[in-house]
C-alpha cells in the first residue's frame, strides 16, 4: 500500500539540516562509504515468539545469508539482545570500538542491547556464501509496525532524526551540515534493503513542509565556487567548509551589486549569512548596546548595534529596532559564539555536554548553567575577529564571583566554567591570573570530591550523559594542570599527589551521539598489558591521553630542573614510560589520522605532548646548545645547570638523535589535514620549544641539504605559530619572541635592516654536554621594545640566503 506523496529532495539538491544530528550523519556516512557499494545481506524471519515469562518482549528468530563479498553497513538492532551462530562460511564482525573478530561455522557471538554493530561482512574470500542464524530478544513496541525495525542502519536513522528534529525546531542551528538525497514517489514508509543504498524516504506524516521559500544566496566561498557547489554563504565559515574541514574564504566581489532602496539600507538588518535563530535557543543576552547586528551581506563584518544605529542616524535615516528584532539579534550573536566554541575549542577540550543535551537542561537548570554559558560565549568570541570579548570577560567574572567567594555552593557546571575560563585567561597573556584560576578550579573540584569515582553517579541525576560529562571534567582539570606545568616548566603537577579514582571517558563519537556504555576503570587500564586479547576492553582516545599524562606525571615526579643529578635517571624513566604507553596502543590509535582522512583531535594532542616532552628531557643531554637569548621567550625551558653530570660521546649522540626525531615527528603532525584552529592553544608552547631546539640544530648540527630542509621545517613551525596565535594574546607574543630568538641563534641580525633594529653578537663557549664547557651560549642583552612589534613578521625576512622567501601558510593543510 502506498502512502501520500512525500516532500522529497532530488539528487544533487542541497537541503540544510542543522544541529548535532547532521554532524553525526556526516561522520557515519563517511565511515560506511566502503560498505555501501557491496552486496547487501538477505534477512529472513523464521518465526516470532512471545514468551509468557518475559512480558513485553518478543523473540525473533531469523536467518541471514551474505553473498560473496557481501556486507552490512554500520547498524544497531533497536535495543535488542542478539545471539547469533554461523551455520556456514565465514563472517567478520566488529562491535563498538573493539577489534574485528572472524567467526566460522559453529562459532557463536552475543550482542548486548544497544551494541553498535560497526562491521558485518562475508570474510570468505569472495567465493562462498555465508549463513548465520540470529535470535533477538526485543521490546514488543519496537516490532509493532514490523520486524524491520530491529535492523536500523546508522545512515538511515541519523538522516531521519536530523530531518524530523530540524523540521520541529527542536535543534538549534549549530553545525549545519548538508546532505544530498534522492527523490522517489509513493513508496511505503518502511525501510527496504537497497543494494546501492542511495534512496532515503522522508515520510513525516505530512509534517514535511517549508514555512517560506528558500533564500537564494548570491555569494559563495572560494572552496565551494572552485568545486561548483552551492554555498550557504554563512560567515565566518560556511556549512560545507565546517563539514569538510576546509579553510573558508570569501573573495571580494568584483561586481557592483544591486542598488538598494533607502529603506533597505537603513534598516541595519538583512538576511545575511545566518539563518534565523531557533526559538528553542534559550541563551542569556547582553545589554542592548553590546549586541551585534548581522549585516545584509556576508562580506561585511558585524558591528556593535550602537555603531550601526549611529551610522544610520548620520545619514539622516534613524531606525528604532523593535523588541523582537533586538531579541533575534541577541540570539543570532550568542548562537554564533556557541557555534564557534563547539567548532574550534570543544574538540580539544571536550568536557561540556554536547549542545543538544546542554540545551535540554536550560529550562530546569538555567541559573546553575548560566556562568558556564557566558564562559563558552567568551571563548567563542576569541574566534570571531569582529567581536570584542572584553564585555563577555567582565560578565563571566561577575558570574563566577559568588562561586569563587563561596557565597554559593559549587557544582560540576561551575568547575567546568572555572577550568575553561582559566585556560582562556592564561592564553590571553594573563599567565599569573590564569594559573591562579587553575588553582581555584582544582580546589573547587576537590571540595566537591569530583576526583572520586562516586561523584559522577551521585550527582549524575541518573543521566549517563551527565555522568560522562562529570568524568570528563575532572580529567580536563588534571590534563590542563599538566599542560600548564609543561608550559611553565614547573614540576611536579599540582595534582600529582592527589588521589583520583574517576572512571575513564568514552570515545568522542559516542559522547556526541549520546551513546554511553559502562565506563572502564583506572584499575583495568593499569593492568591492560596482562589481559587476554579477548577480555581486553577498547580504551577511548581520551583514556589514552589520560594514560600518557599519568605516565609523564610519574616520570617527572621530582623537580629535575633543580637537581642536576636526576637528569639522566628521569630521562631514562620517561623514555620507558612513554615507550610502554605507545607499545600498548591499539592499531587504530597509533596514528591520529583516521582511515577516512579525518584527524582524531585527542590523539593528535597526545602525540604532540609525547614528542614535546621528549625534546624537553633529552635536549639538556644532547649537543643542541642552549643560549641566553632563549630566555626572551617566556615559555622556553630554563638553561640547565652547569654542574649537570656529563655523558660519554655515544650517549650525547643518542640524546641528540632522539631530540631530532621528536622534532621531525612534530613537523609531521603539523602538516596533517586538520583544522589548525581547533587544536588546543597549549601546543603553541610545545611548538615554540621544539623550534628553539630546531634552531640550535640548524646552527650546530645540520649542514648542506639537511640545513636547507631544516630551515624549511622551521618556516613550517613559524607559520603554524602565526596561524595559532591569531586568536590568543599569548600566542602573538610568543610568535614575536620566537622571531627574535631565531634571528640571534642563526646570526640573522644583519638581515632585514630596513625594517628592524639589529644586534650583532659573538658566541662564548661551545656545546652543552661536552667536557669543561658551559651549558649555555651567552649573547648580549637587548631591549625587545626596540622592535616594531606591530609590523613584525618573522617569515617575511627569514633566511634570505637560501633563496626566495616561502610563505609559511603554503606548507599548511587546513
Amino acid at each position: 500500500m502506498s502512502t501520500p506523496t512525500a516532500k522529497l529532495i532530488k539528487s544533487g539538491d542541497i537541503w540544510q539540516i542543522e544541529g548535532y544530528y547532521a554532524y553525526r550523519n556526516r561522520v557515519r556516512r563517511r565511515e560506511s562509504t566502503n560498505m555501501i557499494s557491496r552486496p547487501r545481506e538477505n534477512f529472513r524471519v523464521l518465526n516470532v515468539f512471545h514468551p509468557p515469562n518475559i512480558p513485553g518482549k518478543s523473540m525473533v528468530v531469523g536467518v541471514i545469508d551474505m553473498d560473496p563479498n557481501g556486507a552490512t553497513p554500520s547498524h544497531t538492532h533497536g535495543g535488542a539482545a542478539v545471539v547469533a551462530m554461523v551455520a556456514s562460511g565465514t563472517v567478520l564482525n566488529q562491535m563498538n570500538c573493539e577489534e574485528p573478530i572472524v567467526s566460522k561455522a559453529g562459532d557463536i557471538w552475543y550482542e548486548a542491547p544497544g551494541c553498535h554493530h560497526v562491521r558485518s561482512e562475508n570474510a570468505g574470500g569472495g567465493s562462498e556464501t555465508a549463513r548465520f542464524f540470529a535470535v533477538l530478544i526485543v521490546d514488543d513496541e519496537v516490532i509493532r509496525d514490523g520486524v524491520h525495525n530491529i535492523f536500523v542502519l546508522d545512515i538511515e536513522k541519523a538522516e531521519k532524526e536530523s530531518a524530523h528534529l530540524t523540521l520541529l525546531n527542536r535543534v538549534p542551528p549549530l553545525f549545519g551540515s548538508v546532505f544530498i538525497l534522492t527523490v522517489f514517489e509513493h513508496k511505503t514508509h518502511t525501510y527496504t534493503s537497497y543494494n546501492n543504498m542511495n534512496v532515503l524516504e522522508l515520510d513525516l506524516a505530512g509534517s514535511f513542509h517549508q514555512s517560506k521559500p528558500a533564500r537564494r544566496v548570491g555569494l559563495a566561498c572560494a572552496p565551494c565556487r572552485k568545486k561548483h557547489l552551492r554555498c550557504d554563504a554563512r560567515t565566518p565559515v560556511c556549512a560545507r567548509c565546517i563539514a569538510d574541514n576546509k579553510q573558508c574564504v570569501y573573495e571580494k566581489s568584483r561586481r557592483g551589486g544591486r542598488r538598494r532602496k533607502p529603506s533597505e539600507s537603513a534598516s541595519g538588518l538583512g538576511s545575511g549569512g545566518n539563518s534565523t535563530a531557533s526559538s528553542a535557543l534559550l541563551t542569556p543576552g547582553l545589554p542592548a548596546d553590546q549586541l551585534w547586528v548581522p549585516s545584509s551581506s556576508p562580506e561585511s563584518v558585524m558591528v556593535p548595534a550602537v555603531q550601526a544605529q549611529a551610522r544610520s542616524t548620520t545619514s539622516g535615516l534613524t531606525t528604532h529596532p523593535t523588541p523582537s528584532a533586538t531579541a533575534e539579534n541577541d540570539a543570532l550573536r550568542t548562537d554564533r559564539l556557541y557555534n564557534l566554541y563547539y567548532t574550534f575549542f570543544h574538540p580539544a577540550h571536550p568536557c561540556v555536554l554536547p549542545w543538544r543535551f546542554l540545551s535540554q537542561r536550560l529550562e530546569t537548570e538555567r541559573e546553575t548553567i548560566q556562568p558556564l554559558l557566558y564562559v563558552m560565549q567568551y571563548i567563542g568570541a576569541h574566534y570571531a575577529d569582529d567581536v570584542d570579548a572584553s564585555p563577555l570577560a567582565t560578565i563571566s567574572e561577575s558570574q563566577l564571583a559568588p562561586i569563587r567567594s563561596k557565597q554559593a555552593a559549587a557544582t560540576g557546571f561551575d568547575v567546568q566554567a572555572m577550568i575553561l575560563y582559566s585556560i582562556a585567561v592564561y592564553w590571553c597573556d594573563e599567565i599569573d591570573r590564569g594559573v591562579n584560576l587553575l588553582k581555584e578550579a582544582i580546589q573547587m573540584a576537590l571540595d566537591i570530591q569530583m576526583n572520586k569515582k562516586d561523584y559522577a553517579t551521585n550527582f549524575g541525576q541518573n543521566d549517563p550523559m551527565l555522568e560522562e560529562s562529570w568524568r570528563r571534567t575532572w580529567w580536563l582539570v588534571y590534563i590542563t594542570d599538566a599542560h600548564v606545568a609543561g608550559s611553565t616548566h614547573v614540576y611536579p603537577f599540582r595534582t600529582s599527589n592527589i588521589d583520583m579514582s574517576v572512571d575513564l571517558p568514552c570515545e568522542e563519537e559516542d559522547y556526541e551521539a549520546g551513546v554511553i556504555c559502562p565506563p572502564t576503570t583506572l584499575e583495568v587500564y593499569d593492568i591492560r598489558e596482562f589481559l587476554p586479547e579477548a577480555d581486553r576492553p577498547s580504551f577511548s582516545s581520551y583514556a589514552e591521553l589520560i594514560g600518557l599524562t599519568r605516565s609523564i606525571d610519574k616520570a617527572l615526579a621530582s623537580d629535575w630542573s633543580k637537581n642536576a643529578a636526576l637528569v639522566h635517571t628521569i630521562c631514562e624513566n620517561a623514555d620507558i614510560s612513554v615507550a610502554a604507553w605507545h607499545s600498548l596502543l591499539p592499531p587504530c590509535k597509533r596514528d591520529p589520522l583516521r582511515s577516512d582522512g579525518t584527524v582524531d583531535e585527542i590523539m593528535f594532542k597526545a602525540k604532540f605532548i609525547l614528542h614535546a616532552y621528549a625534546i624537553e628531557i633529552h635536549r639538556p643531554l644532547s649537543t643542541l646548545a642552549y643560549s641566553s637569548v632563549e630566555s626572551t621567550c617566556k615559555c622556553a625551558p630554563p638553561v640547565p645547570a652547569e654542574d649537570a653530570p656529563g655523558s660519554d660521546t655515544t650517549q650525547i649522540q643518542l640524546h641528540t638523535l632522539k631530540c631530532l626525531h621528536a622534532i621531525e615527528q612534530l613537523g609531521r603532525l603539523m602538516i596533517l589535514p586538520a583544522n589548525i584552529h581547533a587544536h588546543t592553544p597549549f601546543i603553541i608552547c610545545m611548538i615554540a620549544n621544539a623550534t628553539i631546539a630546531h634552531l640550535a640544530a640548524c646552527r650546530y648540527v645540520f649542514a648542506g641539504p639537511d640545513l636547507q630542509l631544516g630551515r624549511e621545517r622551521i618556516r613550517l613551525s613559524m607559520g603554524t605559530l602565526k596561524r595559532l596565535s591569531e586568536h590568543w594574546g599569548q600566542g602573538k607574543r610568543i610568535y614575536r619572541e620566537m622571531g627574535i630568538v631565531a634571528r640571534e641563534i642563526l646570526s640573522l641580525a644583519d638581515q632585514g635592516k630596513d625594517s628592524h633594529d639589529q644586534v650583532r653578537f659573538s658566541t662564548k663557549g661551545t656545546l652543552s654536554g661536552m667536557p669543561n664547557t658551559p651549558a649555555a651560549l651567552e649573547f648580549p642583552s637587548f631591549d625587545m621594545h626596540n622592535i616594531n612589534v606591530a609590523e613584525f613578521d618573522f617569515c617575511g625576512y627569514f633566511d634570505g640566503a637560501i633563496g626566495e622567501v616561502v610563505e609559511p601558510a603554503s606548507f599548511l593543510v587546513v
